[in-house]
């Protein structure tokens, strides 16, 4: 990404814009929320969490990736390098860290994975909201 010229780097901005907002209210709101759950309604309620937010996040994070590896391909640049980057920063903390976190809270419904998921997931806050102020900043240069 260059200049802010193309649809690609609009719905970039915005598939990006998307995801920060999700991520923020999940870090400040809802996993915080996991601790204030009866631990008879744990269960139900964490299979509502992971089977509601995947089908809205999925789809956004898949076409983010797409984006920044056709940028990186068809422009090799430091900043299109830099944007993969924080990509699959993020992709490698959901796949690695988050994903199996929530598979042992299906089981195991703990505070201490509670408190590890909300820690662990400051990775992809931190990421997707870096990455959403360098694409800005860059596309408001162009």
């Amino acid at each position: 990404m260059i200049a802010l010229t193309s649809y690609t780097d609009i719905i970039h901005i915005i598939v990006t814009a998307m995801l920060v907002a999700i991520i923020w209210i999940i870090q400040l709101l809802h996993y915080p929320s996991f601790r204030f759950v009866d631990t008879d309604k744990a269960s139900a309620f964490h299979e509502f969490h992971t089977r509601s937010i995947t089908p809205i996040v999925a789809p956004l994070m898949v076409i983010e990736l797409v984006i920044v590896s056709l940028n990186l391909y068809h422009h090799l640049s430091m900043i299109n390098m830099l944007l993969f980057s924080i990509v699959t920063v993020i992709w490698c903390s959901t796949f690695l860290i988050q994903v199996p976190i929530h598979a042992k809270l299906t089981t195991n419904y703990s505070s201490m994975l509670i408190d590890r998921l909300i820690k662990t997931n400051w990775i992809r806050t931190f990421c997707w909201t870096a990455k959403l102020l360098l694409i800005t900043y860059i596309s408001v240069l162009a």
